[in-house]
């Protein structure tokens, strides 16, 4: 059965470590690379730090060979970035390729970049890892599930889904509301407080899974709330 994989992948040299760490909160996500015969190529949207200095740090990085500005979103812009394969860099596309992996997203900062991969199984997922750690890199596994596994990739509890599932059919998110903490707590037979609690960290989860590499490009190492 094939999998989803995440990862914290750290290490020098990193492709756009030197720019992204001129523009401090910078964070860049690849939407697609390819292998070219100048070197890989990668379309990334970058955001959350100075755009200047980013573009200003570029030129110097030793890992982009040529850069072209391709859409300005406000506060997002998007980049076609030639990397120099003479960085010593791990070409994705010979990665993806010897291991079989599908690349769903990288979200890139100085340094370190995490990946979520699709493999078709977890022979695979030791063979990518094998691959960076052989090229230098440091791999840490933030979490692997199976590509069906909805509930995994969103890292919620039996005891969230039915709480999140019963708030969002009575009405708890709508505005205004069609019901209340006390009627939702009483179909849980549990307190207010608890349930408050329950839906808290649910959504929380959620919005990590979707959104959370925007902070600091990774999810907490531990959760000790996962099962409440």
């Amino acid at each position: 059965m094939s999998l989803i994989a995440e990862l914290r992948i750290s290490g020098e040299p990193f492709a756009l470590s030197r720019a992204l760490g001129a523009a401090p909160g910078m964070r860049a996500e690849t939407e697609y690379s390819v292998s070219a015969p100048a070197g890989p190529v990668a379309f990334l949207w970058a955001w959350g730090g100075e755009f200047d200095a980013f573009e200003a740090a570029l030129p110097d990085d030793p890992t982009v060979r040529e850069f072209e500005p391709i859409e300005d979103g406000g506060d997002r812009r998007l980049y076609e970035v030639v990397l120099d394969d003479t960085a010593d860099l791990i070409d994705p596309g010979v990665l993806h390729r010897r291991t079989s992996a599908s690349q769903l997203r990288m979200v890139t900062g100085a340094n370190y970049a995490v990946v979520t991969e699709r493999l078709p199984d977890h022979e695979s997922l030791a063979s990518y890892i094998a691959r960076c750690r052989d090229h230098g890199y440091a791999v840490e596994l933030l979490r692997a599930y199976p590509a069906d596994d909805e509930h995994e990739r969103y890292d919620l509890s039996t005891k969230q889904i039915e709480a999140l599932g019963a708030a969002l059919e009575a009405g708890y998110f709508e505005t205004p509301r069609r019901t209340d903490l006390g009627t939702l707590a009483e179909q849980f037979d549990i307190s207010e407080q608890a349930l408050s609690e329950r839906l808290r960290r649910g959504v929380a989860a959620v919005l990590e899974s979707t959104i959370g590499e925007l902070g600091d490009g990774e999810r907490p190492r531990h959760r000790t709330d996962r099962h409440t």
